[in-house]
């Protein structure tokens, strides 16, 4: 699903109303649709049925309006909190809070904090205060009503962002609604991806609210968001005729004094990914290394000598844990350029190449930077706009035929043919030495069981975000480790296979 501006989307269906669409009917449609994600939420988790309705003036405020009536409608216990003059809302919001009445809805006008009960915590919350043009502060008694939602122990559901976030920008002023659900209209904004928009949009949950195509189309999208990916579909298909070499050969160099973790947990988690087998080259034995994995010892000198085993795996890994000295230098200046079988590139190979922008790689390399990795990669040594950081990365994989996967939250990957796509999920606990390793291991497995490179990063950057979901609900975020991404990834497979 394509991400683009909030000004965008406000500007194609403007059009489409001016075309003849009625604003009313969005408004029904999208009403209908939060109603419904609501209902099913609290009956598939048997919560009470309370639910809050936090009102601004605009057609945000006309939608939450619209679903408490169908919420009220169906029994459940329903209450607006108003927090602007209704004579000054839109023309929508003040239609439906009329209606709402009729009904004999229950609306509470605020001027001051003072007249807000305390939230319930077995309640829900719905967020209506602002839309996605939000911008600058927020002060007076609406800043301490966020205060107060945001300290409550309800869970709270916002219409289409986070009322204080900047639907472009994805910037706070200074505060916003840190929700646990945002429920967004046609299609996802730009400002959840960028900045502060992650820590705020919680999970996200869609809703058509029918617009038509033909007016999505008008606008390109910025980057892609995947949202729903049938993953089964996705694996690796298994021939029980296979041996392993036909299972996924891969080849890592990685692996130096004082750094053999990182080689580890890169090929234990390409084994654990499925490949057959696994060979990392050293120059000293790897202490403790896992049965499964063929250590060879070669003196980074040999260059012909470890080509050999390279070229002939299904992909190799560079990186993890190699070295930055002058004879690592000297290496890769020399191996890279003659790789023929794919590539992914992570970590101390990211630092060479950031030295080395015009070496030469194999078509279609994956690189796996964080944010800072790829500041350097570009040169840059500090930059403000995550949005120009986005079309920054994206010129370089374009310039130089590769594919970038910018790890963190969300990770997004970049393709040089094709539009950025963002993936949001895992764990806080994952911002933890070792996992790039893990996630270095399983893009190569992937790749080594013949799924195109992009297809194979985006299947790893998934099962890696579902493996540490996993584990960080027995282990905690904050006990979750590199090797716990490994030890889940089994159950990670068995949920995607099970569906």
């Amino acid at each position: 699903m394509k991400v683009i501006t909030a000004l965008d989307m406000a500007s194609i269906e403007a059009l489409a109303i001016k075309e003849g669409a009625s604003d009313e009917k969005f408004m029904q449609n999208a009403a209908e649709g939060i109603f419904h994600i609501l209902d099913d939420f609290i009956t598939n988790n048997n919560l009470s049925k309370n639910v809050t309705v936090i009102a601004g003036k605009g057609n945000n405020a006309g939608d939450g309006y619209v679903a408490a009536l169908l919420l009220l409608k169906n029994n459940y216990n329903v209450k607006v909190f108003q927090l602007f003059d209704i004579e000054n809302a839109s023309k929508l919001c003040k239609l439906n809070h009329d209606r709402f009445i009729q009904n004999k809805g229950k609306v509470k006008y605020i001027s001051s904090i003072s007249e807000i009960d305390f939230f319930d915590e077995n309640e829900i919350i719905l967020d209506g205060i602002f839309g996605t043009g939000f911008k600058g502060k927020i002060e007076g008694f609406l800043l301490d009503v966020i205060r107060k939602i945001n300290s409550c122990n309800c869970l709270t559901f916002s219409i289409d962002i986070p009322s204080g976030l900047n639907g472009d920008t994805g910037k706070v002023g200074n505060i916003a609604i840190k929700a646990d659900y945002t429920i967004y209209l046609g299609l996802p904004k730009l400002g959840f991806f960028l900045n502060d928009g992650p820590n705020y949009i919680g999970r996200l949950k869609y809703v058509d609210f029918g617009l038509k195509e033909k007016y999505i189309n008008l606008k390109k999208g910025v980057l892609n968001y995947m949202d729903n990916i049938n993953l089964k579909e996705l694996l690796p298909k298994i021939d029980r005729k296979r041996h392993k070499y036909e299972a996924g050969f891969v080849a890592g160099l990685s692996g130096s004094k004082g750094m053999y973790g990182a080689a580890k947990l890169a090929a234990l988690a390409a084994l654990r990914t499925g490949s057959g087998i696994v060979k990392m080259i050293t120059e000293k034995e790897i202490f403790a290394a896992p049965y499964e994995i063929v250590n060879i010892l070669k003196d980074f000198d040999s260059i012909e000598e470890i080509l050999e085993v390279l070229n002939i795996s299904d992909c190799v890994f560079v990186g993890p844990g190699l070295g930055r000295g002058k004879k690592i230098e000297k290496l890769l200046e020399k191996l890279l350029p003659k790789i023929t079988t794919k590539l992914v590139l992570d970590a101390d190979g990211l630092h060479f190449l950031s030295n080395n922008t015009k070496c030469l790689l194999p078509k279609l390399s994956v690189l796996t930077p964080h944010k800072k990795e790829m500041l350097k990669l570009l040169n840059i040594i500090k930059i403000e706009d995550e949005k120009s950081l986005f079309d920054k990365t994206n010129k370089f994989c374009q310039d130089h035929n590769l594919i970038i996967v910018l790890k963190g939250y969300p990770t997004t990957i970049f393709h040089p043919q094709k539009d950025p796509v963002t993936i949001l999920g895992g764990d806080p606990g994952l911002a933890t030495a070792g996992t790039g390793d893990v996630l270095t291991g399983m893009i190569a497995s992937f790749i080594s069981q013949k799924l195109l490179p992009y297809d194979a990063a985006i299947l790893a950057v998934k099962m890696h975000f579902l493996a540490g979901e996993i584990a960080a609900l027995d282990k905690t975020s904050f006990c979750l480790i590199a090797s716990d991404v490994i030890e889940y990834l089994p159950k990670a497979f068995k949920k995607v296979l099970e569906k």
